[in-house]
């Protein structure tokens, strides 16, 4: 299935920037400040004509979306991969199947398997696009055959199960620990749905399956070969061409936490059809994906693929840090960037691309460089203490095509942290095929 792209695309900025909205509860740039920074150069799109520096381009990353479905129809796991720039090799990003579209933001609840279950299938891709705020070269739901023909080329899939997993209806079961599934198996264990059971807890049995899939990639396979330039590179026009380049290097796997929405507001916000969509016996669940993770993580693996919904300066957010100096107080890179990003959110901007670069310079203060020299100074009244007592903004030497400030992460940014929080404990469902 490859959906309409114009319609989807339509879908998606019409949504998105709804979303983005609702993340608002009350702005932290002040009023002033918001028509400072949205009214000048840098609220619009970067373009060449503003300055005779430099131009750099982020690197164009081909990306897909693959659901995979059980016999029903119904979906069991969303993945986003994305390519890297060369054409060899890449990441896999694991959706929640029950993740709301819209963040949790909106007072109706739109779960993905609720939408492919009542709206079809370019509903789910329009839907999928606005939770990840990306577009897609390739779209496709896969069920346990499809999906034994895509990883056959793998060999036996190693997977470290950490629940049990089962099918309610087949009766199939695949305990916790370590297995090595065939991809017949594998595709039928990532098809195994038990309506009765909240979906979210089979997610890291399911996580494990794709893991399984990337580490079994080891350092690539097949003979695609890496290109000179990403503008060398065609986009994929199917899942065997994309499949066929994301396997020829190595492909890291990411699982985005989840937020199960509590029970009263899901039997209030979550539409009747979507309700009924799966049987009057299966348990109504749905989970949020955290708008800012999202952002973080698609924001490195597909830069120049995020929207910018808003008309807002639009930023890339960069982090330094190694890993042994954020260990040491307790925090990890994905943390620093994170909470970075909730706060540029909170500010109503465009975040769209981010680089966790390990070892490279950190300055003592956050820096902002910016685009449009015009907004220097609306920059640092409206960001002084937000990233740290003391914020530099300085005007960009090269620009960034489509980016109109970037943020430099500085040491002092880290006394602003607070405690990471404890993704939520997900426990195996209580009840078995076996029982």
């Amino acid at each position: 299935m490859t959906a309409s792209r114009a319609r989807r695309s339509r879908a998606t900025w019409i949504a998105f920037s709804i979303t983005f909205l609702a993340l608002v509860a009350g702005g932290i740039l002040s009023a002033a400040g918001v028509r400072t920074l949205t009214n000048s150069r840098a609220g619009r799109a970067a373009t060449n004509e503003l300055s005779a520096l430099p131009v750099q381009r982020l690197p164009f990353t081909p990306t897909a979306l693959v659901g995979s479905v059980d016999d029903s129809g119904r979906l069991t796991t969303v993945v986003v991969m994305a390519v890297e720039p060369d054409g060899t090799g890449g990441a896999i990003v694991e959706l929640a199947a029950s993740a709301d579209a819209n963040s949790g933001n909106q007072q109706v609840l739109e779960p993905l398997n609720g939408v492919l279950a009542t709206q079809g299938a370019e509903g789910f891709a329009a839907s999928a696009e606005v939770l990840a705020g990306i577009a897609f070269d390739v779209v496709e739901l896969v069920d346990a055959q499809r999906f034994t023909q895509i990883v056959t080329p793998l060999g036996d899939l190693p997977v470290a199960m950490p629940t049990v997993l089962y099918d309610a209806s087949s009766g199939e079961q695949w305990p916790a620990g370590s297995l090595v599934l065939t991809g017949a198996q594998a595709g039928r264990a990532l098809t195994a749905v038990d309506p009765a059971v909240p979906d979210h807890l089979f997610e890291p049995a399911r996580a494990a399956l794709w893991q399984g899939v990337a580490q079994r990639v080891g350092a690539g396979i097949g003979s695609a070969e890496p290109v000179a330039s990403d503008a060398d590179l065609p986009r994929p026009s199917t899942l065997d061409e994309f499949v066929g380049r994301l396997f020829a290097g190595a492909v890291q796997f990411r699982q985005l936490g989840i937020r199960p929405i509590d029970a009263e507001r899901v039997a209030e916000q979550l539409p009747a059809e979507m309700a009924d969509a799966f049987g009057p016996d299966a348990a109504d669940a749905v989970v949020v994906h955290d708008r800012a993770e999202m952002l973080m993580v698609m924001g490195a693996v597909a830069p120049g693929r995020v929207g910018a919904p808003l008309a807002a300066p639009t930023f890339r957010v960069t982090s330094g840090f190694t890993d042994a100096e954020l260990e040491a107080i307790g925090f990890r890179n994905s943390d620093v960037l994170n909470q970075a990003i909730d706060r540029l959110l909170f500010a109503q901007v465009n975040v769209v691309s981010v680089a966790e670069l390990p070892g490279a310079e950190v300055p003592d203060h956050s820096t902002f460089v910016v685009s449009d020299p015009d907004i220097i100074e609306g920059v640092r009244e409206q960001y002084e203490g937000i990233f740290g007592d003391e914020i530099e903004v300085r005007a960009a030497d090269v620009l960034i095509d489509g980016i109109n400030i970037e943020l430099i992460l500085g040491r002092d940014f880290l006394a602003t942290l607070e405690a990471p929080v404890a993704p939520v404990p997900v426990t195996a469902p209580a009840t078995t095929a076996a029982d």
